[in-house]
């Protein structure tokens, strides 16, 4: 079992499977747990990104994303200026889903390098787009369309076909896809991907190719689909820092090897090391409280004083809890939140606009955080 470990390959897809694994449970736990667990959104980086615009003109956040969504955001940025598509590559549990797909079908649909270069802009035209109508909603509006949140819902039954049937059949798509374009959604559709893709062009990770045998290995085994074996340096966009061409090269000690800082390393090596600060990056967020992803139960609230922020209230509480969340009285909660005293203390927060005309609970919730 040793000599397994030892292999790049089976390490990586190992550790895929257990990042895989986990957040199928997590979404199931959110569902049926309740928000004590962290939802999809939450968990995604790409949440960050729409919620960018509130975050930086000091409002609150946009609906389902908290302040530890923010964390994980600004850290992939900086995670893919060194390592540029690690993240998409070695730890993405969508990335994971579709390379698992992938083996379905070994023989894949060949794209006309023509077409293909065309069709890896529309990533771009996604984020652009999300990003966009985040910003001027200031909701998660691709949610009802959005193939990963399909995924993570997949338990709830019926709800999924009711509030999500678009996201559903997109997911079924870009699945079907997947057997037979390795990393479909990778290559063309993500915006997250295209996101790290921008800053990836500047890593000081790259992958260098010497003069070799020319026997394609490396170009047939990239799951991205780029022609290794006719470039000299991959250190563009579409590269996820997989190393699966440097571990079927022949003799990748010769021809091709992974360089970060310009010292070469081994694909093993790099799994490790990146896995590593990976997830010792998070515990440490973890425990200074900068990754918030969820809301605690109200004991946990109440034994620990840990009060959440008033950015991360959310409309299913209601009134009486969210001043219990906050740690203010009830009479001061309803004066910050600007909530008449008629108003019941059981209404949600999301439901004060039914009772009092004109009543806007997130622009609200932002003015309070701005005192």
């Amino acid at each position: 079992m040793k000599k397994f470990f030892l292999k790049p390959n089976f390490t990586r897809n190992l550790i895929l499977a257990i990042i895989l694994i986990s957040t199928v449970i997590l979404n199931f736990l959110h569902l049926y747990g309740g928000n004590q667990y962290p939802s999809v959104h939450a968990l995604c980086p790409a949440g960050g990104l729409e919620n960018f615009w509130a975050f930086i003109g000091g409002r609150s956040n946009i609906s389902k994303i908290f302040s530890g969504t923010m964390t994980l955001f600004f850290f992939t940025l900086v995670f893919a200026l060194f390592f540029g598509r690690g993240f998409c590559g070695n730890f993405c549990p969508f990335g994971a889903l579709f390379e698992f797909i992938a083996k379905i079908k070994k023989k894949k649909i060949e794209i006309s390098p023509q077409i293909d270069k065309y069709l890896r802009y529309l990533k771009y035209l996604v984020l652009i787009l999300i990003t966009f109508m985040a910003w001027k909603t200031a909701t998660l509006w691709i949610s009802p369309f959005d193939p990963y949140a399909a995924f993570a819902h997949l338990g709830s039954g019926s709800e999924i076909l009711t509030e999500m049937p678009i996201a559903l059949i997109f997911l079924l798509l870009i699945l079907i896809a997947s057997i037979f374009i390795n990393r479909f959604f990778c290559r063309y559709l993500c915006p997250a991907g295209a996101l790290y893709a921008l800053i990836s062009k500047i890593s000081f990770l790259k992958i260098k190719r010497s003069p070799c045998l020319d026997c394609k290995a490396c170009s047939r085994t990239c799951p991205m689909g780029i022609n290794v074996k006719n470039l000299e340096e991959i250190k563009g966009g579409e590269c996820i820092a997989c190393g699966q061409c440097i571990n079927t090269c022949p003799d990748s000690n010769k021809y091709l090897g992974f360089y970060l800082f310009g010292k070469k390393i081994k694909t093993l090596s790099f799994v490790l090391i990146t896995v590593l600060l990976f997830f010792f990056s998070l515990f440490i967020f973890n425990s200074t409280g900068l990754l918030r992803l969820s809301i605690p139960n109200i004991e946990k609230i109440e034994e620990t004083k840990d009060y959440i922020k008033f950015a991360d209230l959310k409309g299913s509480m209601s009134i009486e809890l969210g001043a219990q969340y906050t740690g203010a009285s009830l009479p001061e909660f309803y004066k910050l939140m600007k909530i008449p005293e008629s108003v019941p203390k059981e209404t949600l927060l999301k439901e004060v606009s039914e009772i009092i005309l004109g009543y806007d609970f997130h622009v609200i919730k932002s003015s309070v955080v701005n005192k």
